[in-house]
């Protein structure tokens, strides 16, 4: 019988090595951060880099399962089909996807997007001036398609949540275990695109 003293240290450990020391002391002072900021607040006044976003944008949102009847879908068929709505919506001739997720601060090893392999920087405190309960938004910067499939199995195995979005952030797309909403940039790209993906 192991010790729960062993038990705790060893997972802490675990931890560690799975990237989870990762703790947001402030928001990083970088051209990337500002340029995110300001894209992002184009696209997406005043909103966080949530599920949320299908709330605050409801002319713009529209929602794709995944899963089919009973929930049945493995969770690799799951992924594959995240990863085709997400090529077909980055119709860009280079493909640059950029992924954010809402984190913990100092001395905090929760968070589910920690296990999600990316390199993320500290990009936005919310709220700013503290007065509420802050929250913490993680991004990365533009990262590769394979990076984007590890991510996605993670998220529809529900060991992960991120957004991600395109080198303009004109769009959001919000993958969870049994589908995805996507935010897009007008309610006429969203009727176009629901039009063609009515399977």
């Amino acid at each position: 019988m192991f010790s729960p003293h062993i038990v705790g240290y060893t997972r802490l450990a675990v931890d560690l090595l799975r990237g989870r020391h990762r703790t947001f002391r402030h928001v990083e002072q970088s051209t990337r951060c500002r340029k995110l900021e300001e894209t992002w607040s184009a696209s997406f006044p005043g909103a966080p880099a949530t599920g949320l976003l299908r709330d605050l944008f409801p002319e713009r949102w529209a929602r794709f399962h995944i899963r089919g009847p009973h929930d049945a879908a493995f969770d690799i068929d799951a992924a594959k089909t995240l990863r085709s709505l997400l090529d077909d919506l980055s119709r860009e001739r280079h493909w640059k996807i950029r992924m954010i997720a809402e984190g913990c601060g100092v001395g905090d090893f929760g968070g589910w997007f920690k296990s999600i392999p990316a390199n993320f920087f500290p990009w936005r405190e919310s709220p700013a001036d503290k007065e509420g309960p802050a929250a913490y938004y993680w991004a990365s910067d533009y990262i590769s398609p394979q990076a984007v499939n590890e991510a996605f199995l993670k998220i529809v195995a529900e060991e992960g949540y991120a957004v991600f979005t395109d080198k303009k952030v004109t769009w959001a797309f919000c993958p969870y275990w049994a589908g995805v909403d996507i935010i897009f940039p007008t309610p006429q790209e969203r009727d176009e695109f629901v039009n063609v993906h009515r399977d």
